[in-house]
């Protein structure tokens, strides 16, 4: 059987009996058979009907001698209508040392529970060390790629204290970007509006100096064209702005891909037969169904500024391709390549600013610059790439790769 305490080899009990003067009368001990007891405080109270105890030391100046003594009175047999009579003292003694077992077991079980508490102790506070050092590097990691200037959402953290701080971060850069987007904006609109505008000007101010019917003719069809371009630039920007503060798709669709690629190039036949381009569409594995989940309106608006780009920078006589491939990777590709002059090396860092666009080659025109802006935004909406990239046989690729539904 298990041990749960010190083994007794012996008894450590002492008992003695005193009649009612205090002369012991039994004595375990054997020692003091006939002395007087009723002086000692164990003795002398019980008579008296209180309570009795007292601790002596056996060898006097050996404090580890001291016995500790506790009595209790012996009452006369009574029918019950007389009071008790005292007739003596039970006495029993135990030595104080004879408890140092126990004491140091209970030390030991105290000091080995005080250590076990310690290392439970430790263990604990490693694991919420750890757990707070996880917790604040997400949000380290939230406010770095935030810093970068990537849309990311908010870390989850089951910390209370952190979960607010990370939601007051997030307000912080929703505050931060909205002020920084207004700036950027009304820098760049600015910009932009400045050409028109003071063709506008010119325009205006010359029309009263001129008499040649013809030349008013030309300088009011210049003031129409500037007034359409501001009024395109204005929507243009208006509608960028919508959708760069959308988050998310609000009611994503599952839609076939191949059906809305065809139905922006049957609208497109006409204007591509106009400047006398080419377009073909190809989906492959033939007859697959190539379905993504997103907003129509979105993904078609995407599409049919591609292909308008294509067409502005495609010569005539030339041919833009569109393919749609299923990848294995779960990402449905499109393709849209023209045969162009391609991108020239000066504007391949920044055909993605927002404003910033090239002369058509057909008319030297620029356009309002945010068509592959809108293209990028909704890509990320999407959760799609997209790509531009110079062809060596001459023309751009423009490639989407969109995850399947």
């Amino acid at each position: 059987m298990p041990r749960y305490g010190p083994i007794k080899t012996a008894t450590v009990l002492r008992v003695y009996v005193t009649d009612a003067t205090g002369k012991v009368v039994f004595d375990s001990a054997g020692r003091d058979l006939g002395a007087d007891y009723s002086r000692w405080n164990d003795v002398y109270l019980t008579l008296r009907g209180q309570y009795g105890a007292r601790s002596t030391q056996e060898n006097p100046g050996d404090e580890f001698s001291s016995v500790m003594y506790i009595s209790a009175p012996v009452y006369a047999r009574q029918d019950g209508t007389e009071p008790r009579q005292i007739l003596g003292v039970l006495s029993v003694g135990k030595s104080n040392i004879s408890v140092e077992p126990f004491w140091q077991l209970a030390r030991d079980n105290i000091r080995s529970m005080g250590v076990w508490l310690l290392v439970l102790a430790a263990i604990l506070g490693a694991l919420l060390s750890t757990w707070l050092s996880l917790s604040i590097g997400k949000l380290v990691s939230y406010a770095r790629r935030t810093g970068a200037g990537e849309t990311v959402q908010p870390p989850t953290l089951s910390d209370p204290d952190l979960a607010v701080l990370a939601q007051a971060m997030d307000e912080m850069r929703t505050a931060l970007d909205g002020k920084q987007y207004i700036e950027s904006y009304t820098l760049s609109l600015t910009h932009e509006m400045k050409s028109p505008l003071t063709a506008l000007q010119g325009a205006a101010e010359l029309i009263p100096q001129v008499n040649d019917p013809q030349m008013q003719q030309k300088l009011a069809a210049n003031i129409e064209l500037e007034s359409k371009r501001l009024r395109a630039l204005v929507d243009q920007v208006l509608s960028l702005a919508r959708l760069e503060n959308r988050q998310q798709l609000e009611q994503p669709q599952t839609l076939q891909l191949n059906e809305l690629i065809q139905q922006e190039l049957d609208q497109l036949q006409w204007l591509a037969a106009q400047r006398q381009v080419g377009l073909t569409f190809s989906c492959h594995p033939e007859g697959g169904v190539f379905c993504v989940s997103g907003d129509a309106l979105l993904l078609a608006q995407a599409v049919r500024n591609l292909l308008e780009n294509a067409l502005d920078f495609s010569p005539a006589d030339s041919t833009i391709s569109v393919q749609l491939n299923a990848a294995s990777d779960g990402l449905l590709t499109l393709d849209i390549t023209d045969e162009g002059s391609g991108i020239p090396d000066y504007a391949l860092d920044k055909i993605w600013q927002r404003f910033y666009s090239l002369p058509r080659p057909a008319t030297g025109q620029r356009s309002t610059g945010l068509g592959l802006s809108f293209v990028e935004q909704i890509a990320k909406l999407h959760s799609a790439d997209l790509n531009l990239t110079n062809r060596p046989e001459g023309g751009v690729l423009a490639r989407i790769r969109i995850p399947v539904s």
